[in-house]
C-alpha cells in the first residue's frame, strides 16, 4: 500500500444532528390543516351560540306577552304579536319561501306544512282570521305553546 493515498484519507465521522427548525413540509400542511379545523369549529360553536341566544330571546318575548299583553282584554293585540313571532321566526328559518308575503288561509297552511304530523295545528287556524275578529275565541294557552314549539323547532 501506498503510505501517501492512506494519509489522504479521513477519519469517519459523524453526523451532525438534524434541527428542529425549520419543520418538514408534512408538518407545515398538518399546521395549516389544524388551524382551519379549529376556525371552523370556532365558527361553529359561535353560530350555535347565536342560535342559542336568539331562541331563548324568543321564548322570553312569548313570556313578556303572556305578562304585559291580557289575551282576554286585548285578543287582536296578543294574536298580532304572537303573529309577529311566528313570522320572524319563519323569515329566519326559510329565507327562499316568501313568507312575509303570506296572510291568511296561505300562512296557515304554511304554518302547518312546517309543524311535524304528531303536533296539533288546529290552533293555528286563529292566526289567519283572529287579528282582525272583533271577538276571536282561541284558548291562549294552546297558540302560545304553539309559539314556543315553534321557535324551539325552527328559531
Amino acid at each position: 500500500m501506498n503510505p501517501d493515498l492512506m494519509a489522504q484519507l479521513r477519519d469517519i465521522h459523524e453526523t451532525q444532528a438534524v434541527p428542529w427548525w425549520p419543520p418538514a413540509p408534512g408538518w407545515w400542511v398538518l399546521a395549516l390543516l389544524v388551524l382551519v379545523l379549529l376556525a371552523w369549529a370556532g365558527k361553529r360553536l359561535f353560530s350555535l351560540y347565536r342560535d342559542y341566544k336568539r331562541r331563548k330571546n324568543m321564548l322570553v318575548w312569548i313570556d313578556n306577552l303572556n305578562s304585559t299583553v291580557d289575551p282576554q282584554k286585548d285578543p287582536q293585540m296578543y294574536l298580532s304579536t304572537l303573529n309577529r313571532i311566528f313570522k320572524v321566526v319563519a323569515l329566519r328559518a326559510f329565507p327562499g319561501q316568501h313568507c312575509a308575503l303570506m296572510a291568511g288561509q296561505e300562512w296557515e297552511e304554511f304554518l302547518r306544512g312546517k309543524f311535524n304530523d304528531k303536533q296539533n295545528t288546529e290552533p293555528l287556524r286563529i292566526l289567519a282570521t283572529g287579528p282582525y275578529d272583533p271577538a276571536p275565541q282561541y284558548d291562549p294557552a294552546d297558540i302560545t305553546e304553539l309559539a314556543r314549539t315553534w321557535v324551539r323547532t325552527h328559531g
